[in-house]
């Protein structure tokens, strides 16, 4: 059985890059926003707020992972006596 994709890439805290060299910001809010497809027809696309002091939002297009997925995701607790 196959698992339908996410539908967003990110998760709130992840860190992100708006291009190539620019300094790394948080994910602080993510939501879906109504766009026209290429034949007009409107579907759901998922944007981003990030801790840039703007209001803005962005697509997701519009973002990069400024960290791999293990640097992003907290660190884990160790077991003892393993």
């Amino acid at each position: 059985m196959r698992r339908p994709q996410p539908f967003f890439k990110y998760v709130i805290g992840s860190f992100v890059k708006l291009a190539q060299g620019a300094p790394m910001q948080r994910v602080i809010w993510r939501g879906k926003q109504v766009v026209p497809n290429i034949i007009g027809q409107p579907h759901e696309a998922p944007v981003y707020r990030i801790d840039d002091d703007y209001w803005d939002c962005y697509y997701e297009y519009q973002l990069h992972p400024a960290l791999t997925r293990e640097e992003d995701m907290p660190a884990r607790r160790r077991r003892r006596g393993l």
